[in-house]
């Protein structure tokens, strides 16, 4: 029978200890972690970190309104938001998601004189990342998921997650007024500073056509 000697039992355990140091080693290399650094469902009617401008030059004073059971932050027509947070702790990537409702008669993909008449934006840091339109009139189809002019046009309130609720104001009557949709997107992103903005170019007044936005949460990652 074999004994090993203390020198190979040193051996030995130096040898485990050195393979459980590279493996501890590899696992963190490879660790994802995400932080949550805002998250916004509006019910204590503050938009915390949010302004909105409209197109005329004027700030929204009264931006919180109960909606569908909940407050949410809108009705917007031809208005700039802008949520901004700064002093994000170090990542290389963030993590984006939030409600959005389509109000009323949106026309998706619809013409006008002057081009498509329903646009809506979003910008992170100044760059699109995403330029789309919606519908709930059921002769006009839309673009999202996709952007404008990017691939097949999609029937009206495509990946929709509720369309079974009233409109906000010309369709206040309708039960299926307004459509509602989750966005989620993911991007690289390093600053320590994030300017989130989402924008329409809508065409009609805003008891018409408008959009709201409702249960944000935004993380930063590192991987």
């Amino acid at each position: 029978m074999f004994y090993p000697t203390n020198s190979t039992r040193k051996l030995v355990l130096h040898l485990a200890l050195f393979i459980a140091v590279i493996s501890i080693y590899s696992c963190k290399k490879n660790l994802t972690l995400r932080q949550t650094v805002y998250t916004e469902t509006f019910e204590d009617a503050v938009p915390n970190n949010i302004t909105a401008v409209t197109g005329s030059g004027d700030s929204y004073v009264r931006m919180i309104r109960p909606f569908n059971g909940s407050n949410v932050m809108g009705m917007f027509n031809n208005t700039l938001v802008s949520l901004e947070l700064d002093s994000l702790p170090n990542h290389n990537m963030i993590y984006v998601e939030f409600d959005f409702y389509a109000h009323d008669g949106w026309e998706g993909n619809k013409i006008s004189t002057s081009g498509i008449v329903d646009v809506w934006n979003i910008q992170v840091n100044g760059q699109l990342q995403l330029s789309t339109t919606f519908s709930n009139t059921p002769e006009n189809k839309q673009s999202y998921p996709d952007w404008i002019g990017s691939g097949e046009p999609a029937p009206p309130r495509a990946n929709s997650i509720d369309t079974l609720v009233t409109g906000f104001c010309a369709y206040d009557y309708k039960p299926n007024g307004s459509s509602k949709y989750r966005i989620v997107f993911s991007r690289p992103h390093t600053d320590n500073e994030l300017l989130l903005q989402f924008n329409d170019a809508l065409q009609g007044s805003t008891c018409n056509k408008s959009w709201s936005i409702d249960n944000i949460h935004i993380e930063t990652i590192t991987n």
